[in-house]
């Protein structure tokens, strides 16, 4: 009778296991009065990056490694209020962002992680801030907009070091040039910026002062305002107005090579946004004053330049948030019946489709939002008539569009937010009700369970109240490495630990843990296996 007990035991903890592995879990309350508010999240080298507010340091940068004890400030920038860390971009693993400190204003940081390795690039404008945007990376230098107070917002680039980090060139002499939507393009970067001869027009710069140049004057009678700047198969498109209108444009970085695509509206303006690259073939919504705003694709020519379907035949689907996920563009569109549902696309009229109406109530909305590749699917925001925005999935069928999980239980939303992946795992800001809008995770990567029925791995003493060993066996003869993790039973992880396999032991110190039963889970090899641990 003991032994079916134990085993009775050991298969509900397995089961209970293999559910939190599908469920998210909040990664740790950071501000227990209500709410931290993470933001701008990025991935460094399986590190995420983000903004957050713990009431006592205010917006400041953190990073999370998806534990609870992994989820820290890294440095509190701006001791007397907040930093806003924002603009956060990876450059060779040192995340580059824009900070004030509460003395420089706001200007160029860069950090490892660490607070003693988080620090200020250069004051650029002494006495006020530089204000740097746009930050984009290329050939290992990170080039940005940014104002030192003498020549107004011109092109710049650093590479994180106070003397590389210098103005390219002023462009506009008599004010500012104001560069946006800066791209790497074969190695060059194209951006758009007003200068006093020609108004707006597309330039491109080697970071040099001598090679930043424009590259085309679109519009003589004005400005062409260049604008979304996207790079698909190997053609730089972008919008631009001349006498045609407001249509798609693409450049090869000459001036004869710099050609509208097609005059999509002869009446009118086009307006091509939402630029997307899916499957070697740009994206965008577009209106050739016809069809109203719907879905078009271009493969760079004239001919190829097409409206893909027209989903509302009465007013224009109007799609947004395009997103490319596994050579497939997904975006939210309404066919004037459904609302503003899932979409999905593969450039042709009979796989253009809506994924699933999600609200079914009349033709309400369920505006999905921060659509997100992740392991095979996508992820985003979604409201239907009974549970509000929460965290939805979708492998692109109907029947596998569903709510990952009720996070803010009944018809209260949890409003999930800036969706972000991070060493295979996908984090997101959500609210709960209880603990405000905080960090979460979801880990998907470990669908292969394999329990160690052999008990080839053995944690001692167990229970325990300040250290335990966890010993390897044959099972893991030929593992490169193994991750060992403690998690409480609401799935919350609360230590993280990666060692080689031919240490054969280790040694974990829980003595940090409150008395109770938590989970140790241990992976390798894309497997893994738990056990149980009780702490006393």
């Amino acid at each position: 009778m003991k032994n079916s007990t134990i085993s009775l035991l050991s298969a509900m903890f397995f089961l209970h296991f293999i559910a939190l592995s599908q469920t998210p879990v909040l990664v740790k309350n950071i501000n227990p009065t209500g709410g931290s508010d993470p933001t701008k999240m990025i991935d460094i080298n399986g590190q995420l990056f983000f903004s957050a507010n713990d009431e006592v340091h205010g917006q400041e940068l953190w990073a999370s490694d998806g534990t609870s004890i992994g989820t820290n400030i890294v440095l509190d920038i701006n001791p007397s209020g907040s930093s806003d860390a924002k603009n956060l971009i990876n450059n060779n693993g040192i995340v580059f962002f824009s900070a004030n400190d509460g003395i420089n204003g706001e200007e160029l940081w860069k950090s490892n992680g660490l607070g003693t390795e988080t620090m200020l690039v250069k004051d650029i404008n002494i006495g006020g801030s530089s204000v740097p945007a746009f930050l984009t990376l290329l050939n290992g230098l990170v080039f940005f907009q940014a104002n030192n107070g003498s020549n107004g917002i011109e092109l710049w680039k650093s590479d994180g070091t106070e003397s590389g980090t210098q103005m390219v060139v002023d462009i506009f002499a008599a004010g500012s040039s104001e560069p946006k939507y800066l791209v790497n393009y074969n190695g060059i970067l194209y951006f758009s910026a007003e200068s006093v001869l020609y108004g707006r027009e597309l330039w491109k710069s080697d970071g040099t002062s001598a090679g930043t140049v424009m590259i085309a004057d679109i519009n003589p009678a004005g400005s062409s305002d260049p604008s979304y700047l996207t790079v698909s198969n190997g053609i730089l498109y972008f919008q631009a107005k001349d006498a045609n209108g407001t249509e798609l444009w693409k450049s090869d970085g000459t001036s004869v090579g710099t050609s509208m695509v097609k005059n999509i509206n002869p009446s009118g303006n086009a307006d091509p946004i939402g630029l997307t690259n899916a499957n070697d073939l740009l994206f965008f919504s577009a209106s050739d004053g016809q069809s109203g705003v719907e879905l078009w694709k271009s493969d760079g020519t004239e001919i190829g330049t097409v409206l893909v379907k027209n989903i509302n035949t009465n007013a224009g689907s109007n799609p947004t948030i395009l997103t490319n996920a596994y050579e497939t563009s997904y975006f939210r569109a309404t066919d004037g019946v459904t609302g503003q549902e899932l979409w999905k696309s593969d450039g042709t009229v009979d796989g253009t489709i809506l994924v699933k109406d999600i609200n079914q109530q009349g033709n309400s909305n369920s505006s999905p939002n921060y659509l997100t590749p992740y392991n095979n699917k996508i992820y985003f925001s979604a409201t239907n008539s009974s549970n509000g925005y929460e965290l939805w999935v979708s492998d692109g069928t109907t029947a596998n569009t569903t709510m990952v999980m009720d996070i803010n239980p009944g018809n209260g939303s949890s409003d999930p937010a800036f969706l972000a992946v991070s060493n295979n795992k996908l984090f997101f800001s959500a609210n709960n009700l209880t603990d405000g809008q905080e960090l979460w995770m979801l880990d998907q990567t470990l669908d292969i369970i394999a329990f160690d029925s052999n008990n080839s791995i053995q944690i001692f003493p167990n229970p325990s109240s300040d250290f335990v060993k966890i010993q390897f066996a044959e099972i893991q003869q030929g593992s490169e490495s193994i991750v060992v993790e403690i998690i409480d039973l609401n799935g919350k992880k609360l230590l993280k630990k990666q060692i080689h396999a031919e240490m054969g032991n280790v040694e974990l110190d829980v003595s940090m843990l409150a008395c109770g039963v938590y989970l140790c889970r241990i992976i390798f090899d894309e497997k893994q296996t738990t056990k149980k641990l009780i702490i006393e």
